[in-house]
């Protein structure tokens, strides 16, 4: 059983999850599983635990014809059946590890980069994220939750067939939290939002947009922390996922194809980070004196961080990115499409 505990030295959480260790290719992850094993590909769905949801035009669950495919993670991080209980002794607190961890097969083909998806794919990817975070907020001890996805060894992941996690949390991380205050001090002061306020720097200067439509846009930040750092955000405010149209998932599918295009033309097959910025999904003792204002603050968005260069000790120790390419020569060469 999983474990939350608090770090009183650094002022965090950690999750211990000894069972992660049972993750293949835990201590060799340069192998990662083959097609031949794959337990996300079309036909072994008796490999996975029971899905959680999917889309699948025929067929029953659990079966072949699926387009995206909700389960359990086999070795999960937090578990949606343990009790929700804080535990405190002496300098240490800790609560068991309730959470839940689910995995989402982004498609049946195996090895498809991003690159490679259709717009319906990524329609179809979306929907199934939007789906999930929706049936996630009804359950009242789910507080927080983060969307990430893990593409090859160089970002962590162990598994080459697509997919993207969800882990939902009973508090907001501390990080996330300062980040939330952070953002409602701005707001006050200024009546306005930081991210409507990069958003419209960044069109107004135009160097760093790398491309848009009329409802999303996709710029490389001004302080970017990895070399080709990508984010993705709504033109008007949207705080999260599932406050998006149907529309808006369409021109938001549109705009993430070309931009993976224009990704792979210039940095080759790369490995690289992807996460979702999404509201907390729960008023809670810690959040609720600003819990009102999230809608105004809190901006649904992608950051795509490719994972080209290593992180050092200068960066873990101090958390002070290193970056040596300039966003500007970053968006520019996006903007081309080619090194």
């Amino acid at each position: 059983m999983s474990q939350i505990r608090y770090d009183l030295f650094h002022d965090r959480y950690v999750i211990i999850a000894p069972e992660r260790m049972q993750r293949p290719g835990f201590l060799q992850p340069e192998k990662m599983l083959q097609r031949e094993v794959c337990p996300f590909c079309e036909g072994r769905e008796a490999l996975t635990p029971p899905e959680i949801y999917a889309i699948r035009p025929h067929g029953g669950a659990n079966g072949t014809g699926w387009k995206t495919r909700v389960v359990p993670n086999l070795y999960r991080a937090l578990e949606i059946e343990a009790p929700l209980t804080l535990h405190k002794e002496q300098s240490r607190e800790w609560r068991e590890g309730f959470g839940a961890h689910e995995i989402v097969i982004d498609m049946p083909r195996h090895e498809q980069r991003m690159d490679q998806w259709s717009e319906r794919e990524f329609f179809d990817w979306l929907s199934t994220l939007q789906e999930r975070v929706s049936d996630l907020h009804r359950d009242f001890r789910l507080v927080y939750l983060s969307i990430f996805k893990n593409h090859g060894v160089h970002a962590g992941a162990t598994q080459s067939h697509p997919h993207t996690q969800i882990i939902a949390l009973p508090q907001i991380p501390k990080m996330k939290m300062a980040q939330i205050r952070h953002h409602v001090r701005y707001f006050h002061e200024h009546r306005r939002s930081i991210g409507r306020t990069l958003l419209e720097e960044a069109l107004e200067e135009k160097w760093r947009v790398i491309l848009q439509n009329d409802t999303f846009v996709a710029i490389s930040p001004f302080a970017a922390g990895v070399p080709f750092e990508v984010w993705v955000t709504p033109k008007t405010p949207i705080s999260s996922i599932i406050r998006a149209t149907e529309s808006d998932l369409h021109r938001l599918s549109s705009l993430l194809k070309t931009l993976f295009e224009k990704l792979y033309g210039v940095l080759g097959d790369f490995d690289f980070n992807l996460s979702f910025e999404t509201a907390p999904l729960q008023k809670d003792a810690e959040n609720e004196a600003i819990f009102e204002t999230f809608d105004e603050i809190c901006r649904f968005g992608i950051r795509i961080l490719p994972r080209i260069t290593g992180i050092g000790g200068f960066e873990l120790s101090t958390g002070m990115m290193i970056n040596p390419v300039t966003p500007e020569l970053a968006a520019q060469k996006l903007r081309e499409g080619r090194p």
